[in-house]
């Protein structure tokens, strides 16, 4: 692996951007992330598409400040307003953030492809990362599950408006003021955002690169209204089951649990929210904050001893039998 001191946080243990000192008080924070459409409208893919490459500036405690286009679009089979749509649709997440857009790239490509190189800053003592969750942190997530079961059910004709209506809007939303609330509170040991890992894989990271292990309760997991039930329909994405297959092996399952909740647990999401690892001092604070701003914070579990020694970094729990 390349050396470089300035290199404050790289790609050792998988964290979501690379942090880079710039100087005795400042650091740069740099991501990239593009993906073929989840949705049918393009505006509404390409406010997803920016808002999942922003998140990762977001989970490292960062401001985006510039960000730069990739675009690869079929450019002589499509109308051409569908892909003004979707750049506008990126464009209006970037000035949500705050971010100036300083160009991009474009080349004519088969299939549409659209993201962003996102460039952020931070305060060198204020870098989050997915190292150094606690011994008896709380684990919260900020957004719905069940992102990727929507996605592939868009084609079936049993998706419910309802449901496709909320996961556009989640997707869509910035992780911008959890991130931000959460810097403000204080308290918080690590972080990460879930996304084409699921929940289960991004915990497992997280676990992993803290040297901990957790467990998280399965009925606390906040899901997309009708997510269950698509389940239930026979929707289950590849990189859902590859993510379940793979993760098996960091995960210790509970008898007794519903089968079709928890592959939630391991649903490979897009544009998802933040898990933040809490430390237990700060948890009704962080809590509070959350509800006085309205936004949206669940617990999930909590961090353990042990664990790493015999592969085990998440013990999957019906509900908290603590409290």
């Amino acid at each position: 692996m390349p050396q470089n001191d300035n290199v404050l946080v790289g790609f050792g243990y998988k964290d979501d951007a690379g942090v880079y000192k710039i100087n005795d008080d400042t650091c740069l924070i740099q991501t990239v992330d593009f993906f073929t459409p989840v949705v049918d409208d393009p505006y509404t893919f390409g406010q997803i598409a920016a808002a999942n490459a922003l998140s990762d500036v977001y989970a490292m405690g960062g401001k985006p400040i510039t960000v730069l286009n990739i675009a690869c679009f079929p450019i002589n089979e499509i109308d051409k307003e569908v892909f003004n749509l979707i750049l506008n649709g990126g464009l209006d997440k970037i000035k949500e953030a705050g971010a100036a857009l300083l160009g991009g790239h474009s080349i004519d490509d088969k299939e549409i492809k659209y993201g962003l190189s996102v460039t952020g800053i931070c305060g060198i003592n204020d870098i989050y990362s997915n190292q150094g969750a606690k011994r008896g942190d709380v684990l919260y997530l900020t957004k719905s599950l069940g992102t990727g079961f929507v996605v592939s059910a868009i084609c079936t004709d049993f998706l419910e408006k309802e449901t496709l209506d909320e996961a556009s809007i989640s997707m869509s939303k910035l992780n911008k003021y959890a991130s931000e609330l959460a810097v403000s509170i204080g308290g918080v040991n690590a972080v990460t955002d879930v996304t084409g890992f699921g929940l289960v894989g991004h915990l497992s990271e997280m676990m992993i690169a803290s040297g901990v292990s957790c467990e998280i309760y399965l009925q606390s997991l906040p899901l997309i209204k009708g997510t269950v039930e698509l389940i239930k329909r026979g929707i289950n994405p590849a990189g859902t089951k590859r993510n379940r297959k793979y993760f098996a092996a960091y995960t210790a399952v509970k008898n007794g649990l519903d089968g079709n909740l928890l592959w939630t647990a391991f649903g490979a999401e897009t544009s998802g929210g933040l898990i933040f690892s809490v430390s237990h001092m700060k948890a009704s604070q962080f809590e509070e904050a959350f509800k006085n701003k309205g936004e949206p914070l669940y617990k999930i579990g909590r961090v353990l001893d042990g664990g790493v020694k015999d592969g085990i970094y998440i013990d999957i729990m019906k509900q908290n039998i603590t409290n």
